[in-house]
Order: C-alpha cells, then structure tokens, then sequence
C-alpha cells in the first residue's frame, strides 16, 4: 500500500505576542509558581553579578597590591575572598536547583493543562475533522507539541529573561569601570542581530519539515498497528517494516537538516562572539597597561565579558527557538481555534421521549460542494417501529446514521423529532433519546462490564447483565475467564466478530434510548455470526423505535418498512414482500445475495424456534410499493 501524500502548505509560525496571548491563560493558574521563579530569577541574576568581584580584591589587594599591607590584612583578605566564592557558589547552587524545580513543576503543570483542554477539544470537533487529519498527527499534538510550547512558556521565556536582566546589570557595572570599553562591547551587538536575521528563515523551512516529517512517522506506525491483523494475514510484515523505515529515514534526515542548520546558527554566533572576545581583551589590557583599569577590573570586565556573550549568545538564538516553538504552537492553536460544528443553539431546549416520529424532510448533504451524499431525502420511523435503510456501497446510509443522531447537520432540509428541528434541542437530551451502534465495534481495554456500561458508567451490575441478555452477550461473556470481569484486549482483538457486535448492541441496550440507530451491525460476519448478531437485533428491536443501515437484505427483511437508497436518492420504499413483488434495485440486491424468498427469513426462523411471527398480510399491504425513476425522488 502506498500512502498518499498530504499537500504541504508553508505551515504558520506564531510570534511570541500571539503565543503569550493564546498560552497565557494557562500559566494565570501557575501565577505563585511564576512568581517565585521570577524573584529567583532576579536572586540569580544579582549572585552572577557578584561572582568576579572577590577576584578583584583577590588581584587588587593580595596578589598585586597597589600599596604594602601588612601580611596579617592580606590573610584576612584571602579568607574574606574565599569565604565569598564559597558562599557565592553555594547561593548560585541553592537558588538554581529551587529554579529549575519549580519551573518543573509550573511546565508540567501548564503542559497538563493544554494537553488536557486539547484532548477535550478534539472530542467535541466534527466527524469531518478527525476523519481528514490523520490520528498519528493528533497524537503529535497532544505530546510532542504540547511538549515544545511547555518549554517555550517555561524554560525559553524564563531564561530569556533572567539573560535579559543579567545583560543590563552587567551593561551598568561595565559603563561605570570603563565607558569606552563598554561601547566597544556595545557595537558587537548588530554583528549579532545581522547573523540571526540570516538563519531565520532557514530555521523555519527546516523545523516545518521536521514536525511534518514527524507527524508523518506517527501516523504510518498508528495506521499499520491498527491494521496488524490485516497485516500478518497478508504477509506483509516486512513491506510495513520497509515503510516505517522508508518514513523513520526521512524524518532523521529532516531532524538532522534541523540539527545541522541549527549548529551552522550556533557556529555563526559562536564566531563572532570569540573574534570580539578577543579584541576586547587586548583592548582592556592596554587599558591596564595605561593605568585607566586595575588588574582587578580588568579580571571583572573579562569575566563580565564571558558572561555578557553567554546570554548574548543564547538571546541571539531565541529567534531560532521561538521559530521553531512557534510552528508547534501554530498547530495546536488552530486546532483550538476551530469551533465545534455541532452546539447547542442559545435557546435549545432538552429532547424528551419521543411520542411520534423521527423523520428526514427533504435532507439534503454534501461533505464538498461539488459532490452531495444525499439529495432530497425524506424518510419518516414512526415511535415502535423498525425501518432499514438500504442500498449499494456509497449510496449514503451512513450518512443518514450521522444525521439522525446529529453527529452531522443536513446541508438543506431538516432532521425531525415530533416534528421539532434536532438543531433546536440540546445535543446531550438528545443523545440520551437517540443511541447509535457504530458499524465497527469499538471496544477498549477494559473489563466486559465496563465496555457494556460506557454509556452509562452509574448502571447497576444487573442492569449490565440484563443489557447482555438483550443483546445475546450473557452466555459467552459468563463463559469468558473472568466472567463480566474479563480484561479484554485493545480493540477486543481476542472476542470474535459476532461476539464484538453484540457487546456493542449490549451497550446500546443500556444506555437506555427509546431510538436505536444501527450502522451496518452485519458487516464482515460469517453466517453463525450473523444469524447470531441477527437474533440479538430481534430482541433489542421489540418495543424500541429501531432504523437499521445496512447492506445486507437478511438484517433487512423483518423491518416495518424498508427504505432503497442509490445514490444518495429514495428509489423504493416498501415492506419486503412488496419490493420483492416489484422487481427493482431490492429485488436484484436480494438475488445477489441469494435471497429469493418472499418470505422474510426472520418470521421461517422464528416459527421454527416457536417464536411469535407477523400476522398474515391484509389486502391493503399487498398492494404494490412506493418506486421512484431511475433518478430517484425530485
């Protein structure tokens, strides 16, 4: 399989002000921690100011004395001087460790923080979102991105500005030594600034590639484990290898490109500052040598000029941090930045129980413009009863599950119940009225019983077992190692595909909505899983309003009414005998599937089990079915 590949478009990368501005409500919780780790920012920056100083007195009045002191004042000088830079180097110690912890802390925090809004977010954005951005990618976000921003708000701004105040102290002491030096040092500064404006656009390209090259990665692996089964089954173990190696290599060789432009930076920088470093050196010696500076000034102004150039150096490469940062925080700001297509209208009012019907009214829906999925749909389940929903691959069922359950809005006409718009009822009362059975069986790594109440996580074990019993899950679950307790495995890789569906139905039982909407419950069953997962639908169908969507004539024959879909148009609706009778769109799609009866297999099944079975038709229900042309319904 060959993956296609995304169009790349030149990725956005938020400035510093915008990042503040979209991140900074995260970090107003943390506003004690951020304190504190500015006060000791200012601590440490007054301790690095005073590191040379006992040096200056150590070359000034121990080792070249302008004077003659006596012996006795250079001893208590010398242990003045080393009783400082001992204090000095403990201080600086005590008040880094108490920094970096609590900038730790305050990261983990603000990362827990983003992460979490940005995982709550995903879930509330539209079906259309998660289905066109790979799932790899959203796990990018969630962590690597996430990570990256942590430490941009944290470490990156934090150190900048402890760099900062470092800098304007260091700028005052050497203004008041020797003004002519300090300009000296002052005229380094655009040679700087000229060498960050060069790599800045470079740092870009090759950061955006490096987190496309990476978001690649993750979404190859994400795919291909998913699919493992499909995989072994078809050998290609070692084609899936070579892809993920295929797409590891490009994303080291992306990173690399970054590593390498981002040293070519550091190189740059670096050369500059050691050329002014050394001019300025000679220029303070012969200072000294002119009797304008003191050996201990001189000692001062060299380490003020190492340290000058530390935080010079590294405010030089913030360009290329927040570059980089930037591209990750663009990405997770547009993510928050996209607003839910489904919400609540400001006057919604709850759904209650449904006492008519819930019916299409000329619906009509396009994921594009240019290609609609249904075209003037009208379909009406009055409160009871079952309607199935049926047509070829693509002709739009799926998309009616969506609409009825409001996963999606029509793009024209309107989704009733009991005649009121779903857009003006609140989206929670009505998924606590309309339930949905996905067409894959989604399952998690949880107990049965868990699986069973994730809809609703307050019912009573009983309840859970009922539910079960509904959905013809209570036996082969009791026959399970742990019984209800049974830990199953991701996906519920370890449980058979029947066995998969039923669980969903058992959770859709539970959770208790007076409409069930199944999607394609049948898909990819053998017949015993079918005939079982059919059963199972028989009793969940009695006395609950049911539409099932499906492909499969034998899920859909017992329906009250079943509906023919081609192309996204009604061409027949009827019950099974009329459409039968009619020899259209049903009737082939029935003999492709060997169906030739005009008896529903559903009522030969349930006579010979001695079940109750559906009365014989009157004159009027032999009547022939509604058809629609060709064209479907104008």
């Amino acid at each position: 399989m060959r993956r296609t590949s995304r169009t790349r478009t030149p990725a956005p990368v938020m400035r510093a002000p915008a990042i503040l501005r979209t991140f900074g409500p995260f970090l107003r919780p943390q506003w004690f921690g951020c304190l504190l780790a500015a006060l000791l920012a200012v601590a440490g920056t007054g301790i690095a100011l005073l590191k040379p100083w006992p040096l200056k007195y150590l070359f000034d009045e121990v080792l070249l004395p302008s004077g003659n002191p006596s012996s006795q004042d250079v001893q208590y000088i010398l242990v003045l001087v080393v009783v400082a830079l001992a204090a000095i180097a403990v201080l600086d110690s005590l008040v880094g460790a108490a920094r970096s912890y609590i900038l730790t802390v305050v990261g983990e925090r603000v990362a827990a923080g983003i992460r979490t809004r940005l995982y709550d977010h995903l879930q509330r954005l539209p079906l259309a979102y998660h289905e066109r951005t790979p799932t790899g990618e959203l796990t990018t976000r969630l962590t690597g991105d996430v990570d990256k921003v942590r430490a941009l708000l944290t470490v990156t701004f934090v150190d900048a500005s402890t760099h900062v105040l470092t800098l304007a102290g260091m700028a005052g002491v050497l203004l008041v030594l020797d003004w002519q030096l300090s300009l000296a040092l002052l005229m380094v500064l655009p040679l700087l600034m000229l060498t960050v404006t060069s790599f800045r656009a470079r740092i870009r390209a090759v950061e955006e590639n490096a987190r496309d090259s990476e978001g690649d990665l993750a979404a190859v692996a994400q795919e291909s484990l998913v699919a493992i089964k499909l995989v072994k089954a078809t050998g290609r173990e070692g084609h899936e290898s070579k892809r993920f190696r295929h797409h590891s290599d490009a994303s080291v060789a992306a990173v690399l490109r970054s590593a390498r432009t981002s040293a070519a930076f550091g190189a740059a920088v670096d050369a500059v500052v050691a050329v002014a470093t050394t001019g300025l050196i000679w220029l303070g010696a012969q200072r000294v040598l002119q009797g304008a500076l003191t050996p201990g000034d001189l000692v001062i102004f060299t380490s003020y000029l190492r340290d000058f150039f530390g935080p010079t150096r590294a405010l030089s490469k913030l360009p290329a941090q927040l570059t980089r940062a930037g591209v990750r925080a663009a990405r997770i700001a547009d993510t928050l930045g996209r607003s839910p297509d489904i919400q609540d209208k400001p006057d919604a009012r709850p759904a209650g129980p449904p006492r008519k019907q819930l019916s299409l009214d000329r619906v009509g829906f396009a994921y594009t413009q240019d290609r609609p999925v249904l075209r003037n749909v009208d379909l009406t389940v009055p409160v009871g009863t079952t309607l199935a929903v049926v047509g070829p691959t693509g002709a739009g069922k799926s998309t009616i599950a969506a609409l009825m359950c409001r996963l999606q809005d029509p793009t024209s006409g309107r989704v009733l119940l009991d005649g009121t718009d779903l857009r003006d009822l609140t989206v929670a009362s009505l998924h606590s009225q309309v339930g949905l059975v996905t067409q894959d069986a989604v399952l998690f790594r949880a107990t049965v019983r868990e699986n069973i109440a994730y809809g609703r996580p307050d019912a009573s074990f009983e309840e859970i077992q009922d539910a079960a019993r509904a959905a013809q899950a209570h036996d082969f679950v009791q026959a399970l190692p742990r019984g209800y307790n049974t830990v199953l495995a991701e996906r519920g890789a370890t449980l058979s595909g029947g066995q998969r569906q039923r669980l969903a139905l058992a959770r859709g039982v539970l959770q208790g909505c007076p409409i069930l909407v199944l999607d394609e419950p049948t898909t990819g069953l053998d017949a015993r899983a079918e005939r079982a997962v059919l059963n199972a639908l028989r009793h969940v169908a009695s006395g609950r309003t049911t539409v099932i969507i499906t492909h499969r004539m034998t899920a859909a024959m017992a329906a009250d009414e079943i509906v023919v879909l081609d192309a996204g148009r009604v061409m027949e609706r009827g019950t099974h005998q009329r459409l039968i009778a009619a020899g259209g769109l049903y009737t082939e799609m029935c003999l492709l599937q060997g169906i030739t009866g005009s008896r529903p297999a559903r009522n030969r099944s349930a006579r010979s089990n001695g079940h109750h079975h559906s009365p014989p038709q009157s004159k009027a229900e032999a009547d022939q079915p509604i058809t629609y042309p060709r064209g479907g319904r104008q």
